[in-house]
């Protein structure tokens, strides 16, 4: 597997390097390193969060179905790579979502296995949504404990989320 340039993963060894994610090198015994075959999901937390009426037209804040549904969908599909104790002390985590090709890429755009992704959602909220989420399954005690956080977003041959996560400063 080869590492391009700006650190993001070379996907045209696609097979060996998605199954090892990151090459699976001495990360420590703290560390996490998986890759979940999926089409990552496109809505984020403040899709699960709406401004709603009551009957009687006094707003309040609710929870969408779609954001719910997605959010439980993910945690299902992480469930199984969650540590048996949560990280402590400051932790780095990387990301990379990568999505299906859409169907109107040209194939010449195709050739490299991978393109950025720069259409919504954005990166930022995509993130937030996962680490909620990570927390809540244990990955560690609070996301403020994240001082080292990288999150990609591609087009790819292969669609699916790449976490690698570990404590820093070992």
């Amino acid at each position: 597997m080869r590492i391009d340039e700006v650190g993001a993963i070379d996907l045209r060894g696609r097979d060996s390097a998605l199954r090892n994610f990151h090459g699976g090198g001495d990360m420590g015994d703290d560390s996490i390193d998986f890759w979940v075959d999926c089409i990552p999901p496109k809505a984020t937390a403040q899709a699960s969060s709406m401004i709603m009426r009551r009957k009687d037209g006094t707003p309040f804040i609710g929870k969408a179905k779609r954001g719910v549904k997605t959010r439980d969908e993910l945690m299902v599909l992480l469930m199984s790579h969650r540590p048996t104790a949560p990280l402590e002390g400051g932790i780095f985590m990387e990301v990379d979502w990568v999505y299906p090709w859409r169907k109107s890429e040209p194939k010449k755009n195709r050739v490299d296995g991978k393109l950025p992704c720069f259409t919504r959602p954005d990166c930022d909220n995509l993130c937030k949504f996962f680490s909620d989420i990570c927390e809540r399954l244990g990955f560690y005690l609070d996301d403020a404990q994240i001082a080292d956080l990288r999150f990609r977003k591609w087009w790819g041959d292969r669609p699916g989320i790449g976490v690698r996560m570990g404590r820093l400063g070992e």
